[in-house]
């Protein structure tokens, strides 16, 4: 059996045919970008989606008939919390509200008073990044839109829909809007009416690892795929990209240096002294949830500097200038918060920041200090995360993690070993598993992903004892300041 996976990340789209052994028989990639607005908006085009899907389902079909290769499943895993509001005709009314929009800050803050309860429901504060206040926000700021608004779909729920005809989204996507009980995986009532939302408003909840339905005629026509093969909402990226890494029992953290940094590590059940300083949703593996921190910023900080700092400068030379920076930066610090601060506090206010320049500082103690201060943020997620599970193993996966020099820095911050499996492509692989077990291939999704991660490349990093002191000390002057200015 071989399964068409759908990647729909923040800055590209990917596809890729693997077969049920894990083997990767075709794929393609389409970038694109969202609009970053002065007034905190984020917006996308759903056309771009729309369109990147169309041309990598044509290119795989053609790839894959070339080589006398079926396609007998697709499997769509997706970003998580951006919002497109549509109408009765599934015509979208506005472009899609992205996942970093941050101009329901106002609303969030109104709420504040309410966040116990919205916590104790949902599994986390109210905060911009999920998708209620962006709902909200169109209640409020574009009432007509709200109006004439039939459903408010997530990036995957629209996908699922131009394939199949059927609207759905699955728990995971529910549980990163702030309307979903993670109790009885719900809409809940009380919360739709905190945020002013209607039920009906919302897509019908299912399990992920579903199939959400079957490839339509018109779909097919499109894409080159044959008519009613099975079409499977396998949950949130982060869910699946943790799956993809071998976090599928507890003990295991993972963590995804993409666009923004997600840890996440699963639990069987609730924890009952679970705080507001982390986030919990719903795992793609039926039955288990996550635990999630979030640093909101990290490839895309990184990519801004580069693009502004070091235009010229190829990625191994970059890594060359980093290794040659010593540790602390030349005492320059970073607040590596450019989009706020997600956990533990949700700070909407806090803004990236370089401290302690001076004449003697150059762009390479500039850089160095980014890349630091993204280390230490997700150790202080990594900390929180310790007061729920054991933490025994740590994996590093996403588009920093293809810099040694920065896995090995992360490494020496967190002082435990550090394992990057396979390839980049962990997002999908968690796709593909949770695919293959709702086909039938397999009974877990553990047990397909001892089948798949057999042959993976596993790089391991080890601390350097000798360096834990030195990066420790620096991430506690960065806590201090942040304190210092926003506590």
């Amino acid at each position: 059996m071989n399964v068409l996976v759908l990647d729909v990340g923040t800055s590209s789209m990917r596809g890729i045919l693997f077969s049920a052994e894990g083997a990767a028989l075709a794929s393609a990639q389409c970038p694109y970008r969202a609009d970053y607005m002065e007034d905190d908006g984020v917006e996308q085009s759903p056309s771009d989606w729309e369109e990147a899907m169309y041309g990598i389902f044509r290119s795989i079909s053609a790839e894959a008939m070339a080589k006398h290769a079926d396609i007998d499943a697709v499997s769509i895993t997706a970003q998580r919390s951006s919002v497109i509001p549509v109408d009765r005709d599934m015509i979208p009314l506005h472009r899609a509200i992205m996942w970093q929009d941050k101009r329901s800050a106002k609303i969030c803050r109104q709420l504040e008073c309410e966040n116990e309860e919205i916590f104790r429901r949902c599994g986390s504060k109210a905060n911009t990044v999920f998708s209620a206040g962006k709902m909200a926000w169109f209640r409020k700021y574009r009432p007509d839109i709200y109006k004439n608004t039939y459903k408010f779909t997530g990036v995957a729920d629209y996908l699922v829909y131009l394939l199949t005809g059927n609207l759905c989204t699955d728990y995971t996507y529910g549980s990163r809007t702030l309307l979903m009980n993670i109790y009885t995986h719900k809409w809940d009532a009380d919360l739709l009416k905190l945020f002013e939302v209607e039920e009906e408003k919302l897509c019908p909840l299912v399990p992920p690892g579903s199939i959400s339905g079957y490839l339509g005629k018109d779909a097919a026509e499109r894409t080159g795929c044959r008519e009613g093969i099975p079409v499977i909402t396998a949950g949130g990226d982060q869910q699946c990209g943790t799956i993809g890494q071998g976090v599928v029992q507890e003990g295991f953290l993972s963590v995804t240096a993409g666009t923004g940094g997600f840890l996440i590590t699963a639990v069987e059940e609730i924890p009952k002294n679970l705080q507001p300083n982390v986030i919990c949703n719903v795992s793609s593996i039926k039955g288990q949830y996550i635990l999630e921190s979030s640093v909101l910023t990290c490839c895309s900080a990184f990519d801004w500097f580069c693009r502004n700092f070091y235009e010229e400068c190829s990625y191994e030379e970059i890594n060359r200038i980093v290794e040659k920076t010593p540790i602390g930066s030349n005492e320059v610090v970073c607040l590596p918060y450019f989009q706020g601060r997600s956990t533990p506090d949700w700070n909407y206010g806090a803004t990236g920041m370089f401290s302690n320049i001076t004449l003697h500082t150059g762009k390479a103690d500039l850089l160095r200090a980014l890349l630091e201060g993204i280390c230490y943020e997700i150790q202080n997620g990594i900390d929180v995360m310790k007061e729920y599970v054991d933490v025994k193993h740590i994996l590093i996966n996403g588009g920093l993690a293809n810099s040694d020099v920065f896995n090995q820095m992360q490494c020496d911050v967190c002082d435990i070993e550090l394992i990057r499996r396979g390839e980049t492509d962990a997002t999908a692989r968690g796709a593909l598993m949770v695919a293959l077990q709702a086909c039938g291939v397999f009974t877990t999704v553990q047990e397909a992903f001892q089948c798949i991660s057999r042959q993976d490349k596993v790089s391991f990093y080890h601390p350097d004892r000798d360096k834990k002191e030195k990066y420790q000390k620096c991430r506690e002057k960065m806590n201090e300041i942040y304190h210092n200015l926003y506590m």
